[in-house]
């Protein structure tokens, strides 16, 4: 007997022992390294090791919390690795494997929180897929709803381009209609199963069984391998008596149970829910009811793919005379679907169409329109704030509400039956109407097939973490010793218990990978929640935003005049915040300038963007306890520093020492640093205003009309402005006569014709450019050529600018692509055989 207890402890040791890992492996976070009942080890006290606490060493500790996934033949066989669907409801995608080869089962979509703005589905982490797409051999789908199949056209992408997908006749018609307005439709990758037909996917003999749910064509998932059978549910309930007569495959689930389930994955929608789910049958008797006693208009609402509800919706209308009307696309989606694949309860083409819903009495009409959840574009809510082209509705009409309110949704559902209800009409919902019955089954159900099948292990699936572990409580209760809840990212790996070259004591996690969700916003935007700025989205929508844009006027050091702070033009604009009738706003400008005056003068332009969002950020969290986003855009502009200077000039408040070389210092500051600033487009403004000025005060003999020809030119801006600036400085002597302009480098002012090229002049810049043709051809930096033209130019007494020359030849270039089409203009237009010259000798030889 004792020997016997040796040997026992011996073996349960060997159990419990986690198994070498592999030398192959990918890195990822900790796991525990067993879940299963039976894992938990002896009893008796273990003895302390010498390497445990303080004294292990820092590299075991960090081991200990490591963990990998397991490749090759080492490890468990069998391996689950769920990537959503997992701790929520929607975006099904699972991988199964027999140790490296996987297939993935089920691609879909979750819809986003009411703290996701701007999102509109979210998808499985692609980019994980794509890393493990040599492992992944098919996809294999199990029926056709958007939480399914919707991340198709993201993750087909992301797989080997060889992977097949398998899907049912009924569910591969809604796949062609994605895969095609997705642009990545090809047909040799789409293969049909068809139920208890067996085929080859990856590693396993896949043979789909016919289980009952909210759409057609779905189907539970037999997958048998070398090292055991799994067994994955898909969506379900048990229905006795279907609308389509396609029962619910017990027998094939009683044949299963005496072959052995190493593994069952099942649904746990609804563990929550006790009881039986209600049959179709009977909802297709209420709605027969209701619309029977209705008088006028009916309208009912529901998910767009329970085609069967559309049957039972059919039914009803021919037995009380009434046409049948569609209003929203995705009820068409679906019924064209089943037509094609031939489970339609009704040819498209009979249905009364939008546009003729006037035509027809009230009492003659019944109108299936989507809208069930509330959703923002959908025909019912639209109808509800009367936005509606196609529905319009009255207080005559009475609404069926034909399905469930899913979690998350409740409110703006009932802000749509309130607002529908305003409008005078009559809605119809609550359980007790028995208008509406769930595809998942009930806890009854789920009991009865786990009692069924009597698996080895099980694994729920399908829910919130709260509905997997009250399903696993379930699996328990029926007798299943080994049985675990994980998450989406944590690897699962489990033997069949009869196998003989394994010994198995339950599941072994294998290692975690921490994926992250994919966002889409319906159109061309995708990516992670830090790409597509989820978190910065929802912070403006609570905090708002505050945009202050800032032209600094840095004080110049010009001969010992300086002045100590920075000048600055500040604009603030705010979004999505309180600004308590201004008041906040003008605390917001005192504190910028304050925050910009503090700066130094030296101060880098960045450091003043973040002093200044720093500031306002405090201001407005003091105010009322917010932290809106700062966005701060500093702009350094010259040119008003050198207009404020120049009115200080004329108001006599400048130094004695400001003469012409203070001047030139700033000119030639601003041509160096800010020829391209933001702010240059100001300066024809600001130089006009300057000679206006000094017109008035100082009783210029130069005409008004004259200074603002000679600044009507934006390519002679920068030489205009310092020819101007020069004329200010030359005149200190003169006293009141300032601003009398000269002639000194680019000419006098004398008339608005004083910038009119003359032919002899543009005779002159074709020749001088045509010389220079085979340097402008090779040579990058050509605004030095366009010097040297300007340069030589002079030198024959034509005082021309580099870019008054460069605009004339541009202006010559286009003149001569449009005489080439037009032999009129071409004939007319004396300069076109020399330009044509120019511009043909490069082609000539490179011919």
């Amino acid at each position: 007997m004792a020997s016997l207890n040796v040997l026992y402890s011996v073996c349960n040791f060997r159990l419990q022992r986690r198994p070498n890992l592999p030398n192959n492996f990918i890195s990822c976070c900790f796991g525990p390294p067993a879940l299963a009942k039976g894992a938990q080890g002896s009893k008796s006290p273990r003895k302390r090791s010498r390497t445990d606490g303080a004294g292990k060493s820092m590299e075991d500790s960090i081991q200990r919390k490591l963990e990998q996934f397991y490749e090759g033949s080492n490890g468990p066989p069998i391996r689950v690795l769920p990537i959503g669907g997992l701790g929520e409801i929607g975006m099904n995608c699972m991988l199964v494997g027999n140790y490296d080869r996987y297939i993935l089962i089920d691609a879909g979509v979750m819809f986003p929180d009411y703290d996701e703005l701007g999102v509109q589905k979210i998808i499985p982490d692609t980019s994980f897929i794509q890393r493990w797409s040599h492992k992944i051999e098919a996809v294999v789908i199990t029926h056709g709803h958007e939480d399914h199949i919707g991340a198709l056209p993201w993750v087909i992408p992301a797989l080997d381009s060889h992977a097949p997908v398998y899907a049912s006749s009924f569910t591969m018609e809604l796949i062609k209609k994605r895969l095609k307005e997705s642009g990545i439709f090809i047909p040799s990758r789409l293969k049909v199963f068809k139920c208890r037909k067996k085929f080859l996917a990856g590693p396993f003999e896949v043979e789909p069984l016919r289980v009952t749910h909210s759409i057609p064509d779905c189907c539970g998932l037999v997958l048998r391998c070398k090292d055991g059978t799994i067994f994955h549910t898909g969506d379900w309930k048990i229905d006795e008596s279907p609308l389509d007569g396609n029962v619910f495959d017990r027998e094939a689930l009683e044949e299963l149970s005496k072959e052995g389930v190493t593994l069952m994955m099942s649904d746990s929608t609804n563990v929550l829910s006790p009881g039986r789910t209600l049959s179709e049958a009977i909802v297709a008797e209420s709605l027969l009811r209701h619309i029977s006693s209705a008088k006028g208009r009916v309208i009912t609402t529901q998910f767009a793919s329970n085609i069967h509800r559309i049957g039972s919706v059919k039914a009803a209308a021919d037995l009380t005379g009434r046409k049948l009307v569609f209003v929203g696309m995705s009820l068409r989606t679906y019924l064209d679907a089943a037509f094609r694949d031939g489970k339609a309860p009704m040819d498209p083409s009979t249905l009364v169409k939008v546009e003729e819903i006037d035509a027809y009495p009230p009492n003659g009409l019944l109108i299936v329109t989507t809208g069930s959840q509330a959703e923002p574009r959908a025909a019912l809510n639209l109808a509800s704030f009367g936005g509606s082209h196609s529905l319009k509705l009255t207080k005559d009409d009475v609404i069926l509400y034909s399905a469930k309110v899913i979690p998350g949704n409740e409110t703006r559902v009932m802000k749509m039956f309130n607002r529908i209800s305003d409008l005078g009409s009559t809605v119809v919902m609550g359980k007790n109407e028995l208008l509406h019955t769930s595809g998942h089954g009930y806890r009854d159900e789920l009991e009865e097939v786990l009692r069924i099948v009597k698996p080895q292990h099980f694994l729920p699936i399908h829910g919130e973490l709260l509905f997997l572990k009250e399903h696993e409580l379930v699996g328990k209760s029926t007798g299943i010793k080994h049985t675990a809840v994980i998450k989406n990212g944590e690897m699962l790996g489990v033997s069949h218990l009869r196998n003989r070259r394994v010994l198995s004591n339950g599941f072994a996690l294998l290692g975690k990978e921490d994926l992250q969700l994919m966002y889409s916003d319906g159109d061309k935007a995708f990516g992670t929640s830090a790409e597509l700025c989820i978190d910065e989205r929802l912070r403006i929508a609570f905090d708002g935003i505050i945009i202050v844009c800032m032209e600094i006027l840095r004080p110049q050091s010009i001969n010992g005049s300086s002045q100590t702070c920075l000048k600055g033009k500040i604009r603030i604009s705010t979004r999505c915040l309180w600004l308590d009738k201004g008041k906040l706003l003008d605390a917001l400008y005192k504190a910028a300038h304050a925050a910009l005056s503090s700066c130094p003068v030296n101060c880098p332009l960045v450091h003043m963007e973040r002093i200044v969002a720093e500031v306002l950020r405090k201001v407005v969290r003091k105010y009322c306890s917010r932290r809106p986003e700062v966005i701060a855009i500093a702009v350094e502009n010259t040119v008003g520093v050198l207009s404020e200077e120049l009115r200080e000039r004329i108001a006599g408040k400048t130094h004695d020492n400001f003469d012409l070389s203070s001047i030139n210092q700033l000119s030639d500051m601003h041509m160096r640093k800010d020829s391209s600033s933001r702010f240059d487009e100001d300066a024809p403004d600001i130089m006009r205003k300057l000679l206006e000025a000094g017109a008035e005060d100082d009783d210029f003999d130069v005409e008004k009309s004259d200074a603002e020809v000679s600044l009507s030119e934006s390519e002679d801006l920068e030489v205009e402005n310092i020819s101007s600036v020069e004329h200010l400085a030359s005149s200190k002597a003169s006293g009141r006569e300032l601003m009398k302009v000269s002639e000194a480098k680019t000419g006098s002012l004398k008339s608005g014709k004083r910038n009119k090229w003359k032919p002899e002049e543009i005779k002159r810049l074709i020749k001088e450019r045509g010389d220079l043709n085979n340097r402008f051809q090779t040579v990058r930096g050509r605004m030095a050529l366009w010097e040297e033209v300007s340069s030589s130019m002079s030198s024959h007494g034509i005082i021309r600018t580099p870019a008054q020359c460069k605009s004339l030849w541009a202006s010559l270039v286009q003149k001569y692509e449009e005489s080439r089409k037009d032999e009129k203009i071409r004939k007319s237009w004396p300069y076109f055989s020399a330009v044509d010259k120019i511009l043909s000798a490069p082609q000539t030889a490179a011919k």
